[in-house]
């Protein structure tokens, strides 16, 4: 049937909805959730697929209004942040690896430790694995009184930042003035800096951080903080430095005087703020340079710049404060989109996704490896391919849109991506609302190209909720399976599906209470073993699976509210491994996170491709 007889026919399928969670993923086993201070570490239990599995309703996480990332609150931070944590945490990565060298012989003014300035404080957050790391930071004034700055390398990556938060006046463990969490999306760094790294683009290394309240009360009402300094000039004395060395307990402080320092390494251009101060070792990062401004403080630098701040200990840099960093602070100060990350767009639009699979359907960027595409299916009946391109160009270079807003493809329930015609180019399945599967083959950059009716429209395809593409036959070069789970809980896989209809059917689960609470299924690797993400938000990892069943369940997330608002999954290879192990959420509020070289050691870091609505 053709698209264009489909859309005449569009208003005889009954508009039932989205079903929520239906996805397609494709990644490495092991696959854990990320992770919140109160979720156990991943591990093997005893399969418990005869267990029932009550739904949570979703009291917490991405748009309940919960302050903190994902519902990290003060209150969570306050306790996940002990002194025995704090004091174990390692300098961010792009300082924890440097050597430094013998001293200069430059002279330099001592460092002595301190009990710290109120403004003045440290951003502590587990990285990818549960290691805790930590970064300088200072408020700056401003009108929503909520904003702190930092270097841009301590945050350049967007790689997770679990429980992260701000310690005003820490030192030793302790927490003076409590703990802040930051507002969901709303760190700012400039896009040059993301793009081309922490040498070729050490003039912008700074960045600012919305804070979220705390007991009613912003950061600087209960701190104060210090006049952010744009264009202030190089010389200045006396400046006084505070950092925190990895290797002290407690902040640094100096007091020398600041010179202009003019890059002679054409790989690291610019001109940068410099001062003498001893023992300001890897850790130090993000510190301020501070000069008095009568009774307050004004800030004219941070540690970072040249080198991520130096390359020994008794002299650091800072990035001039110019108009780059004036018109990031401005960003923050008016609560405006972050430099995002591709062509991706907002929140507000990725609210109405309602379908996605990631797969190739394109070319490639040119000159590049062929990374995974990613389709969508809107609610207002627009499909959308966007084209995969890698972390150095955003991961996605290019939006095409594949058929503009329509009543027919409204009611596409759930799709599934593979290599069904074994064209080395995949293909899309679509489960519509009244029963009907469809198959449109090597789908691409230009459109769909025919389109194969599976199924008629019937009442038992109603209720195939979750459908998933995969490799689950020994010996098979295609991905051409299908994985259907039922409404009523059974699993059914279907072997070798083309464009002639079902070539096996075997029935993996007959129906059961269990399985009616499975909130969306995806799979991949070779072995192909599938993935389920629970309506309690539980997720469960069966390796392995194929047409003899299951083998082994593997409990990767106890139930949690959290992952209850991972709407939609979908996955592919879109960094540089080459590998389908690169997993994808749409959470509740829009917001769209990537969670790159996903293994069975966790999610190693997380990339915002949308950030939270503001």
């Amino acid at each position: 049937m053709s698209m264009t007889l489909r859309r005449a026919q569009g208003a005889g399928r009954r508009a039932l909805g989205a079903v929520a969670g239906a996805a397609v993923l494709i990644l490495l086993p092991g696959l854990p959730a990320y992770a919140d201070q109160n979720d156990p570490t991943p591990g093997n239990t005893t399969p418990s697929t005869q267990a029932e599995r009550p739904s949570v309703p979703p009291t917490s996480g991405p748009g309940t209004g919960n302050s903190g990332a994902r519902g990290f609150t003060p209150a969570d931070a306050d306790a996940y942040w002990t002194p025995e944590r704090m004091q174990a945490a390692k300098p961010v990565q792009e300082q924890e690896a440097k050597q430094f060298p013998v001293p200069s012989r430059m002279p330099r003014s001592a460092s002595k430790p301190f009990e710290g300035l109120p403004i003045v404080g440290t951003f502590f957050w587990n990285d990818g694995t549960n290691t805790g790391r930590f970064c300088g930071g200072t408020v700056v004034k401003s009108p929503g009184k909520n904003i702190v700055m930092s270097a841009g390398h301590c945050f350049n990556d967007q790689d997770a930042r679990k429980n992260l938060a701000f310690i005003p006046q820490y030192a030793d463990g302790m927490k003076p003035h409590g703990a802040f969490t930051i507002k969901p999306g709303r760190t700012y760094v400039d896009k040059r800096y993301l793009s081309k790294g922490p040498d070729a683009a050490a003039d912008l290394d700074f960045n600012f951080l919305q804070i979220e309240p705390r007991g009613g009360k912003n950061v600087e009402d209960v701190v104060g903080g210090a006049k952010l300094m744009i264009n202030p000039g190089y010389d200045h004395n006396p400046a006084r430095l505070i950092g925190y060395p990895a290797n002290q307990k407690r902040p640094l402080d100096c007091t020398d005087k600041t010179a202009r320092y003019n890059s002679t390494d054409p790989k690291i251009p610019g001109s940068f703020l410099r001062i003498q101060c001893d023992k300001y070792s890897g850790g130090a990062s993000g510190g301020p340079f501070l000069i008095k401004q009568g009774s307050d403080w004004g800030l004219i630098g941070v540690i970072g710049g040249w080198k991520t701040g130096g390359d020994t200990d008794d002299v650091s840099y800072s990035s001039y404060l110019d108009a780059d960093a004036k018109a990031l602070y401005d960003d923050a100060v008016n609560n405006r989109q972050p430099a995002g990350r591709g062509v991706l767009g907002t929140a507000e639009t990725w609210q109405h996704a309602k379908v996605m699979a990631g797969g190739s359907f394109s070319d490639g960027n040119p000159g590049a490896w062929d990374y995974s595409d990613l389709i969508v299916g809107w609610s207002d009946g627009e499909v959308t391919l966007y084209r995969g391109a890698g972390e150095d160009n955003d991961n996605f270079d290019k939006e095409i849109r594949l058929t503009g807003p329509n009543s027919t493809w409204t009611n596409a329930a759930t799709i599934a991506a593979g290599d069904f015609t074994g064209a080395d180019k995949d293909d899309l399945i679509v489960r519509w609302t009244d029963g009907e599967l469809t198959l449109y083959p090597d789908v691409e950059e230009k459109g769909f190209h025919g389109e194969v009716q599976l199924q008629k429209p019937n009442n038992l395809w109603k209720n195939a909720t979750s459908i998933t593409g995969g490799r689950y036959t020994s010996n098979n070069k295609w991905t051409d399976d299908l994985l259907v789970r039922w409404s009523d809980g059974e699993v059914t896989l279907y072997t070798d599906v083309n464009r002639d209809g079902f070539h096996g059917e075997k029935k993996l689960a007959a129906p059961n209470s269990t399985w009616t609470y499975a909130s969306a299924i995806v799979s991949g690797n070779d072995q192909y073993d599938l993935m389920v993400r629970w309506k309690d938000g539980e997720l469960t990892l069966y390796k392995d699976l194929d047409q003899n069943g299951f083998h082994g369940e593997n409990q990767l997330k106890k139930p949690n509210r959290l992952w209850t608002h991972a709407t939609i999954l979908g996955a592919g290879d879109h960094t540089d491994n080459r590998y389908p192990d690169d997993f994808l959420v749409r959470w509740s509020d829009g917001e769209v996170s990537m969670y790159p070289d996903t293994d069975a050691t966790g999610l190693n870091r997380e990339i915002t491709l949308v950030y939270p609505p503001g």
